[in-house]
């Protein structure tokens, strides 16, 4: 159980992976259970004709009982609990290990057999439901998840050490106490989590930093801050926190200083000239050696400040 991007899903498969090592071939189905009706999960008697119509639960389960090695065998389900469907597990999760089909057909879940349920949060799990599992709870809220990947990301690259050294300090410099200010003041208009937008930065820096070469790295890594980090933000419960957002990163961070007029969403940065420019100077460039005037005028989009830093 954990927040999404927090290592559940390489947790088990870690351990599958060891396991594999160890000569035990584990065998696992990854399904959702929210993707199906209930019916199409475990299975339903068709009223009109009597007719037996498998589910996608059962089918797997009983695919996996009947191989007759007694290697690993994991039922991952990879969703969020609901009544509809998590109270039918109960059968399964006690000592009886069994799931009754309502063709009154038994599956036997057998002891080198698990199911292993992959979610969010207990909100909607009953009682029962939490009495019969096992919980193993992945913490992200000390950032370990996003600190061992962007670790893992200067490693990989072919940067020289100078670069991977300057990299890491930016990192360690920057994100820590951003963060930490960004989940006590600010809301997102979408959730995003802290190691997707890490993700993202490390993806920006590279499309940059790998196409040319770059002098004033800090100038780069404080633009992937500041877009990474602050452009999810916008108009919420009646505050602008993409410009409160902005307000806060000037007056805390003046290493690389933004200028005072607008936001730090106005900028770019002059890779050649190590500095910072307006989107507005993009703009202006002239375009009309680019536009064919035999084409209609509904082929061509008018660039401004908006679409351009987009």
């Amino acid at each position: 159980m954990g927040n999404p991007g927090s290592g559940k899903s390489a947790t088990w498969k870690t351990l599958a992976k060891a396991q594999d090592k160890d000569n035990k071939k584990t065998t696992f189905v990854d399904l959702d259970p929210k993707v199906v009706s209930t019916n199409e999960l475990y299975g339903v008697v068709l009223l009109a004709t009597r007719e037996w119509k498998d589910g996608l639960l059962s089918k797997t389960m009983r695919s996996l009982s009947q191989l007759t090695d007694t290697n690993p065998k994991w039922i991952i389900l990879d969703g969020d609990l609901d009544a509809n469907w998590i109270e039918s597990m109960n059968s399964v999760m006690d000592d009886n290990k069994i799931l009754t089909l309502a063709s009154n057909e038994r599956i036997v879940l057998k002891p080198h057999m698990r199911m292993i349920f992959e979610i969010r949060d207990l909100r909607f799990a009953t009682p029962a439901t939490v009495s019969r599992a096992g919980i193993l709870f992945i913490s992200d809220s000390a950032g370990y998840q996003w600190r061992s990947f962007q670790r893992s990301w200067i490693t990989q690259k072919k940067y020289n050490e100078e670069t991977k050294v300057m990299l890491q300090q930016l990192f360690d410099k920057y994100i820590p106490e951003t963060f930490i200010h960004v989940r006590k003041s600010f809301k997102y208009l979408v959730p995003a989590m802290e190691i997707s937008i890490i993700i993202s930065m490390c993806k920006l820096l590279e499309s940059i930093m790998d196409k040319q070469e770059v002098k004033g790295i800090e100038y780069v890594f404080v633009f992937a801050c500041v877009w990474c980090i602050g452009g999810g933000f916008s108009e919420k419960d009646g505050h602008d926190y993409r410009k409160e957002f902005s307000n806060w990163w000037k007056d805390k961070w003046k290493t690389i200083k933004f200028p005072n007029k607008g936001t730090v969403f106005d900028y770019f940065v002059d890779i050649e000239n190590t500095k910072l420019e307006e989107w507005s100077k993009m703009q202006t460039k002239d375009i009309e050696k680019d536009i064919d005037t035999s084409k209609s005028i509904s082929n061509y989009t008018v660039p401004t400040v908006d679409t351009i830093s987009a």
